[in-house]
């Protein structure tokens, strides 16, 4: 399982979060945490003054002027971990926080026969897909109160004092219905009051979103680890880890 962190931040950063590595160990599959690419590469990664950032294909950023391979990177990741420690080839899951979740989206897209199944969290999907051979399962979740990620779309000011427009969360599970073959989503509300969109009709792919109330940009279920004027606020009422493994667990590309 690769774990990609969100724009600003770093592996140990992201492993905070989510508790992907323990919960590795624990259950025996395999966790890479990879870094992005610093503004500055002759300095120690910093959140404000020398953010690491994935190129996700919104144009955003130091990584998108350079043309960052970012998408080669992972794969090459992959396809080096295969070989040197015989990982499943078969059963590559991918999801990321936020720039992180971003750029899952896109290495999926670009990339189907490389990705058994998709989780990204607070992250959009900026490219456009096309038909997706194999189809790759999508969970995607936001929060209902994310400022930087909002709902309906907008623009937002980012950490860094950057003001840009970031497209509605719907679209996002929209756009990978279509390029799953399906026709449109379905939507519900649980018991809980989460918000879902299921794809209707999509090729032998499983393809849902969830919106949780009252969370703001912040791994659900994980810790609140930057201040609440920024990211808004935590909550536990879906345990994102949890329910990423649980999608996952059953997910593997065709032989």
């Amino acid at each position: 399982m690769v774990m990609l962190h969100g724009a600003g931040a770093t592996a140990a950063f992201a492993e905070q979060q989510t508790g992907w590595a323990a919960r590795g160990r624990a259950d025996g599959f395999a966790v890479v945490l990879p870094e992005g690419t610093p503004r500055d590469a002759t300095t120690a990664p910093a959140f404000r003054l020398n953010p690491q950032l994935w190129n996700d294909g919104s144009g955003r950023g130091h990584v998108a002027r350079r043309g960052v391979d970012d998408v080669g990177f992972i794969a090459a990741l992959v396809e080096r971990l295969a070989r040197e420690h015989g990982i499943d080839r078969r059963r590559v899951w991918l999801t990321g926080f936020s720039n992180g979740g971003s750029l899952a989206f896109r290495v999926a897209a670009e990339r189907p026969d490389l990705v058994a199944a998709l989780a990204p969290v607070a992250g959009h999907c900026w490219v456009e897909p096309g038909r997706l051979r194999p189809a790759v399962p999508l969970l995607h979740l936001a929060g209902g109160a994310d400022p930087l990620n909002p709902v309906a779309g907008g623009e937002v000011e980012t950490p860094w004092g950057h003001r840009e427009y970031h497209p509605p969360v719907r679209r996002s599970v929209e756009r990978w219905v279509v390029a799953s073959g399906g026709q449109g989503v379905s939507l519900y509300r649980d018991d809980a009051g989460i918000e879902w969109a299921v794809g209707e009709g999509c090729d032998a792919a499983s393809v849902r979103q969830a919106v949780i109330p009252g969370l703001g940009h912040v791994w659900p279920g994980g810790p609140r680890l930057l201040p609440e004027r920024l990211v808004g606020k935590a909550s536990r009422l879906l345990p994102g880890t949890d329910a990423i493994l649980e999608f996952f667990r059953t997910r593997a590309r065709p032989s």
